[in-house]
């Protein structure tokens, strides 16, 4: 990217500095062409997340930097657990992309080298195409949940419209139904209760950060039980079963909200 702009000499904010060194070869009247070397990165925070640290904000700054260069990615977003806790296992991102074919593995892989090698960090990509990522933001609970925290390389404000797109959210049920059929570990179970609690939450339109709907877990099944399933330990039969009973029980209550809709 470059412009070609005459020397002028002035107070206006736009201009140029030219280093008194320099004054004999950049005369005023003289034609200049400028170019971008480097666009500067700057952190677009969302509405709810305070202030990072220092060391935070500038491996933001060095993820944004690593992926700038590719010109399928429209925005990048940092979300999850590292904006919000001491204790994270990887970095999350939200790519947007202005192709849906990008969506592929190989170009996600690619992406994911990239940062691993330069920072030596894990990271969970998420890629959505652009016209995908708009639908997602107005009608599904887990990308409006994602995004109530973020850090963006560009401005964002998620859209205050929610539209109730019935087959997503029974899309969404899915996964938790499996479970009143499969084993499986207790994370599993954790996650799951989580995303049940974001689709209720959704329905009544409320949209709340992860600590609200963590509180809400802990007061299903109390603080003990909730960082065993947080933490994925062992759990037993008894307790599965349970956990099957609270499943069904939310389930038949968001499905009764849905059909009265």
């Amino acid at each position: 990217m470059k412009f070609v702009h005459k020397v002028s000499k002035g107070t206006r904010f736009n201009q140029i500095y030219i280093p008194k060194e320099m004054e004999r070869v950049f005369e005023v009247g003289d034609l200049v062409e400028i170019k971008l070397i480097e666009k500067k990165s700057k952190l677009y925070y969302s509405k709810n997340l305070k202030k990072l640290g220092e060391f935070k904000e500038r491996l933001i700054q060095e993820i944004f930097n690593s992926l700038k260069k590719f010109n399928e990615i429209k925005q990048i977003f940092v979300v999850g657990s590292f904006l919000t806790k001491i204790d994270y296992n990887d970095i999350d991102l939200i790519l947007v992309l202005k192709d849906k074919a990008l969506t592929n593995k190989n170009f996600k892989d690619k992406l994911n080298n990239i940062l691993i090698s330069k920072l030596q960090f894990r990271f969970h990509l998420l890629l959505i195409p652009e016209n995908k990522f708009f639908e997602l933001e107005k009608i599904c609970p887990l990308t409006r949940n994602m995004l109530f925290y973020f850090v963006s390389d560009k401005p964002f404000e998620i859209s205050k419209e929610t539209i109730l797109d019935k087959n997503h959210i029974k899309f969404l049920l899915m996964m938790p139904e499996d479970l009143l059929e499969i084993k499986s570990n207790s994370r599993v179970f954790y996650d799951n209760l989580r995303r049940i609690i974001t689709i209720e939450m959704f329905l009544e339109n409320k949209t709340y950060n992860l600590d609200v709907i963590e509180s809400e877990l802990k007061k299903l099944f109390g603080e003990a039980l909730f960082n065993y399933l947080r933490n994925n330990e062992p759990i037993d039969d008894k307790i599965i079963t349970n956990l099957r009973e609270i499943i069904k029980s939310k389930l038949k209550k968001i499905k009764s909200k849905l059909e009265e809709v």
